[in-house]
């Protein structure tokens, strides 16, 4: 809807939040299964100007009750455009950056990590190929990257695997 868009766009680009207390609901209308529909509400605010404005919100809303107080962002210019936050797609700052972080270092850390699996996958892959069938002596690659002792033990607990396999 063009009007929706118009509205959106107003608020998002030069919109100002303020707190404001509803007035009046339209009364609550219900569908056939018995549960209430969204309803048009008028608030009342005072913009920076000073002086106390009712508006309706641009947005159907849930049933609120007359003196319920809330959150809502404004047109400066045009202080009867007025919607909800989230009619217009605000998240709360703190948890958009909190998320954008964490996703960021989630992000930032998956490198790595999956370089780290690429190495030790080539590591471990030479290591099982470098032996010969019986394991008679240790790899000298798989010494190096292990040590002589993670090695060995490698290669005894290879040998013993293969060995009742047969």
């Amino acid at each position: 809807m063009p009007s929706h868009t118009k509205v959106i766009s107003a608020l998002k680009s030069r919109g100002v939040q303020t707190h404001a207390t509803v007035t009046r609901c339209q009364q609550a209308l219900h569908d056939e299964n018995g549960g209430e529909l969204s309803v048009a509400c008028w608030v009342r605010f005072t913009p920076s100007g000073g002086r106390s404005v009712e508006s309706p919100l641009k947005f159907r809303t849930r049933q609120v009750r007359d003196g319920y107080t809330m959150v809502v962002v404004y047109d400066p210019k045009d202080t009867h455009t007025v919607a909800l936050p989230s009619d217009l797609g605000y998240w709360n700052t703190l948890t958009r950056n909190t998320l954008d972080l964490l996703l960021l270092v989630i992000s930032a850390a998956m490198v790595p990590l999956g370089i780290a699996g690429l190495v030790l996958r080539r590591i471990f892959g030479s290591f099982t190929k470098r032996y010969t069938e019986n394991f008679d002596e240790i790899d000298q690659a798989a010494t190096r990257h292990l040590g002589p002792d993670a090695a060995q033990a490698m290669a005894q607990a290879w040998t013993r695997a293969r060995s009742t396999e047969k």
